[in-house]
């Protein structure tokens, strides 16, 4: 989050500079999803064991602002973030999921959801389990010269630590539901391996013309249908028309987005636009002609920022795992592996 508008007024305790330090909210649990936020500032240092969940969010309507109880004193911040926190809280707080049946380890849950879901709830710190957030709004402190000046590099290092980075794009429409059940089953229904190198050739009834893969799930891309309705809110949202936090985003090593209380990977909606991609601009034996049209006017094009910034960042991975392999177990290569981590 890049704006500096609409700080909250905090009470900031220093940062330790030599234990690589960074402050997390921690939430205390809620009854209901409507009750206000309780939390508290605690600084950290930013190491693996440190388990918590990075929020990327806009602000919202700077005019409009909730309050949160922060270090018990009320704290002004707008309402999209007190919002988005409610919703972080309700559906990775361990209590909240246990009053609603354990949402994690629902039949239809991701697998690496409910991974990262029982591994979030099963830690203890401080007698009992914590949610742990960070959100550069709330945990940085722009008055601070130096804090300000690092804001990139420390968001860079606590995206890369993080068990997730969860995108807060806003509440649900009634369509919302529908929408991510054709995100999901568009990937489910896709093979594994698809428009990866080599495998057109080695399984041609996957492409076109045939797709076979795409017929138990084709009927649900109807642009009229509330499937495709919600979809397309979802990916309309301002939160994916903001190259820099998308730029952001791909900073993460487990990067999602956050709808209501529904959670969408980024590897979903990318496989979703793959898909789509290859309806509009190939013959298709199972959509219909009629429906390639329609798919012009999805909005794929507000999710391309974000396949370039992924695709760039696994092209920098990669070029940093051979330069790492290059130099053989080198204390040049560890010493300088040991200052990369090291940002303040």
């Amino acid at each position: 989050m890049a704006s500096n508008t609409l700080r909250p007024r905090i009470r900031y305790s220093k940062l330790s500079v030599s234990r690589d330090e960074v402050r997390f909210l921690e939430i205390e649990p809620a009854n209901s999803i409507n009750d206000p936020i309780v939390c508290r500032l605690v600084n950290l240092p930013l190491r693996k064991e440190t388990e918590f969940i990075a929020i990327s969010s806009l602000l919202g309507d700077a005019t409009q602002q909730e309050r949160i109880l922060l270090d018990r004193s009320p704290i002004p911040v707008p309402t999209h973030i007190a919002l988005g926190l409610k919703h972080v809280r309700a559906v990775f707080y361990p209590a909240i999921q246990k009053s609603q049946e354990n949402a994690g380890k629902k039949k239809d849950s991701p697998g690496w959801l409910k991974t990262l879901l029982r591994h979030l709830a099963g830690k203890e710190h401080d007698g009992g389990p914590k949610l742990r957030v960070w959100i550069d709004c709330i945990c940085l402190n722009s008055n601070d010269a130096r804090e300000n000046s690092k804001h990139r590099v420390i968001m860079y290092h606590v995206y890369q630590q993080a068990q997730m980075v969860v995108g807060w794009v806003g509440l649900k429409i009634p369509q919302t539901d529908r929408g991510i059940q054709l995100i999901q089953a568009f990937d489910q229904a896709m093979p594994e391996d698809w428009q990866e190198e080599g495998d057109r050739e080695a399984h041609p009834e996957n492409y076109a013309p045939h797709h076979e893969w795409a017929i138990p799930v084709i009927d649900l891309f109807d642009p009229a249908a509330d499937t495709a309705v919600g979809t397309a809110d979802f990916l309309n949202r301002d939160f994916f028309h903001r190259r820099w936090i998308l730029e952001e985003m791909a900073m993460a090593r487990v990067p999602t987005f956050l709808i209501g209380d529904a959670i969408v990977s980024w590897k979903q909606i990318l496989r979703l636009n793959l898909a789509m991609e290859e309806f509009k601009d190939q013959e298709s034996n199972v959509c219909p002609a009629s429906t390639r049209p329609l798919i012009h006017e999805f909005p794929l094009g507000t999710i391309h920022e974000l396949l370039d910034e992924f695709e760039k960042r696994k092209k920098m991975a990669k070029m940093e795992s051979l330069n790492s392999k290059s130099v053989s177990g080198s204390t040049t290569s560890a010493d300088s592996r040991s200052q990369s981590r090291s940002w303040q």
